[in-house]
């Protein structure tokens, strides 16, 4: 039943994103500005930039925005300014550090008053578009009447075996979404996404009501919380368009940031590699035996039903990724270590947090006052 449901998670979270399907921009949408807040790596963030530039849509303004102290991403916004190309390059200087999304929420507040765009585009420092990214995007937004639009990214394999491993690291990951419920807590932090497609003109009007009296919250970025008339949101899967670059050891880290880890999503993995276990044990026993009963039967059967599903999970979980497909019939040669590997990788940031709960303010113990 694990298997079944991971399956169907996958065939239809992979087949939705089918309705968004590159086309050229054949409207005027005027001039599209591309936020991106300087966090992590300079490669990341160099090559995050340059294909920007290489946008198929001409009319981009790309504004840069970092912490005046921070001398690397001080040098980098330089060299980028220095280059020539016919993007406009504005550059934001902030006060403080761009660590989190509190942070990113400040700096964009502050660098959206000096845009020019009608459409704000805002990307993550570590995501690499395709040449038609932002045009397939605004077509579609445009063509639809979407107001905002979030795109989740695929992972780019660079070594052959990422490209074995990583449909098998895929599909943990997935597996341990759908079990916690994940699904709902994504819609609504759906300002998390790496790529965020934004109308000014639905943004200004939310962030109108957000400056009302009594609303607590005066960030104009969450526009995925309110019903307004005319106010018309997607949430999709642009693997196709944009992708970033993990690793194996930290797959699910990179993929997905807000996980939380515990012993329970250890045991999943656990449980997905006995299944995979007894579902090769249970073809070789249906195969290399006689069948004389119905359990024995029932055994090859759904061992067979189950070495199926799983093969193409591997390959969708491929398809997605730009990976081996054709290694979907040996899938398990590559689940057995993808297993191994997340569940190092639960253990890891169980550790973390819980050297980071040992060290917080709360769990230090008081002194008692002496009078």
């Amino acid at each position: 039943m694990a298997t079944l449901l991971v399956f169907l998670e996958s065939w239809f979270s992979l087949s939705g994103r089918q309705r968004f399907r590159e086309r050229r921009a054949s409207g005027a949408y005027g001039v599209v500005t591309v936020f991106v807040p300087l966090q992590g790596s300079v490669e990341k963030l160099d090559r995050a930039i340059r294909s920007i530039f290489s946008q198929s849509y001409p009319f981009l303004e790309l504004v840069l925005i970092y912490c005046e102290d921070d001398l690397r991403h001080v040098n980098l916004s330089r060299e980028i300014r220095g280059l020539r190309t016919h993007i406009p390059i504005r550059v934001v200087a902030t006060a403080f550090p761009i660590e989190n999304e509190a942070d990113r929420i400040r700096a964009l507040e502050q660098a959206q008053a000096g845009a020019r765009g009608r459409w704000w585009t805002v990307l993550r420092p570590d995501i690499v578009l395709d040449r038609l990214a932002i045009e397939s995007a605004l077509e579609f937004a445009g063509s639809n009447e979407v107001t905002a639009m979030a795109l989740r990214p695929g992972v780019q394999c660079t070594t052959l075996v990422e490209r074995v491993i990583a449909p098998s690291m895929e599909y943990l990951l997935q597996m341990m979404c759908v079990v916690d419920n994940r699904r709902e807590r994504n819609r609504k932090s759906a300002l998390d996404a790496p790529f965020l497609l934004v109308n000014r003109e639905a943004f200004e009007v939310v962030h109108r009501i957000n400056r009302l009296p009594g609303i607590l919250n005066d960030a104009g970025w969450t526009i995925w919380s309110y019903q307004v008339e005319g106010l018309r949101t997607y949430e999709g899967d642009g693997a196709r368009w944009m992708w970033r670059e993990a690793s194996l050891r930290s797959w699910a880290s990179q993929t997905d940031s807000g996980r939380r880890y515990g012993a329970r999503s250890a045991g999943f993995v656990v449980a997905s590699l006995l299944v995979t276990a007894i579902s090769i044990f249970g073809l070789g026993f249906g195969f290399a035996g006689q069948i004389d009963s119905f359990s024995e039967a029932s055994i090859l059967a759904f061992s067979g039903v189950s070495y199926a599903l799983m093969a193409i999970s591997y390959f969708l979980y491929a398809r997605r990724l730009r990976a081996l497909g054709w290694f979907a019939p040996l899938w398990f040669l590559a689940h057995i270590p993808a297993s191994f590997l997340t569940i190092i990788e639960i253990r890891r940031k169980v550790r973390e947090r819980q050297v980071a709960s040992a060290g917080s303010p709360s769990s230090t113990p008081r002194t008692p006052l002496r009078s």
